[in-house]
């Protein structure tokens, strides 16, 4: 086995051809694309991950408005919540995060 190792070796350094690596091009903006997608899919399955962390945590009454919703409306309705002054300070920050 090591004089097949050897002898690969000698045949690979006698060899004047070059190996050229593979040009960039097409396959690296696929890979690109690729990379960056892949990427995308994962923020988006952590931040609803979060979400719904944080809706299974929230107060009683603010869970049981938002818990029925479908994912869509659940980010609607988190994004249009007003945090007011006469809610307790857990209600309030669970607003402020969601």
């Amino acid at each position: 086995m090591l004089l097949d190792v050897i002898r690969a070796a000698r045949e690979a350094l006698a060899n004047e051809h070059v190996i050229q690596p593979r040009s960039r091009g097409e396959r690296e903006a696929m890979r690109v694309l690729l990379a960056t997608r892949q990427g995308a899919v994962h923020a988006s399955t952590a931040a609803i991950d979060q979400l719904k962390a944080l809706i299974v945590s929230a107060p009683d009454g603010l869970r049981a408005e938002l818990r029925h919703l479908s994912r869509p409306r659940q980010v609607t309705r988190c994004a249009g919540l007003c945090d007011r002054p006469a809610l307790s300070a857990e209600h309030r920050m669970a607003i402020r995060a969601l």
